[in-house]
């Protein structure tokens, strides 16, 4: 439902520098492979982001602070805390906004298929799942000193509509997601306290609800 206010999308970026080239020492071997051996890998993820927004025809960023919360068969929680409130829930089937009183936006995967190809890459994404990446982009990446970095770009027409080129760094904990559009629009998330847990509170379970 559209109040008349004016929907606020924020994203945590369906996302978006230079092909990067593999370091000698993982010449053969799969990157992707060791990525995900490094990353601390769990049911949930939660953690605070700053999201940054470069739109090409405006020239000052947009910038919002807030958490994030990612499970595994549930979708993910992106709670935008200021500039204003505002959350997001992506689940496999549909993508829902709200300002904590009503709902601003619901798209259904029913009727918008793009929403399970949104959702399915930004949960790989969030939650290090780039092994799932690889397989609907093309991809670069190193590593040194145990940072990483990788960049993927998309394999298939359509779909390079909408994103241009997605880079994730990190660690053993995810650092940063940057997406560039085919626009010139750039969002880039940060990402810091991130903790781990097997399983949702019981109020995280109705929030999914």
């Amino acid at each position: 439902m559209n109040t008349g206010r004016g929907v606020r999308i924020v994203f945590p970026a369906i996302f978006f520098l230079i092909a990067l080239s593999f370091y000698p020492s993982y010449a053969e071997e799969n990157l992707l492979r060791v990525v995900e051996k490094q990353l601390t890998r769990s049911p949930v993820v939660r953690g605070e982001f700053q999201q940054t927004r470069k739109l090409a025809r405006i020239r000052k960023p947009l910038i919002s602070h807030g958490r994030f919360l990612v499970a595994e068969n549930h979708g993910v929680l992106w709670e935008n805390i200021r500039p204003f409130a505002q959350v997001t829930r992506l689940t496999p089937n549909e993508i829902v906004q709200s300002d904590g009183k009503e709902t601003l936006m619901k798209l259904d995967a029913n009727k918008e298929p793009v929403v399970k190809i949104i959702n399915g890459i930004l949960f790989s994404a969030l939650s290090g799942n780039v092994a799932a990446l690889a397989q609907i982009f093309d991809y670069s990446g190193a590593m040194e000193d145990g940072k990483w970095r990788l960049e993927f770009t998309p394999k298939e027409k359509n779909l390079a509509r909408l994103i241009g080129v997605l880079r994730l760094t990190g660690g053993r904990d995810l650092a940063s997601v940057e997406m560039e559009s085919t626009a010139g629009d750039v969002t880039r998330i940060e990402f810091k306290a991130q903790t781990h847990a097997r399983e949702l509170s019981a109020e995280e379970r109705k929030r999914f609800e």
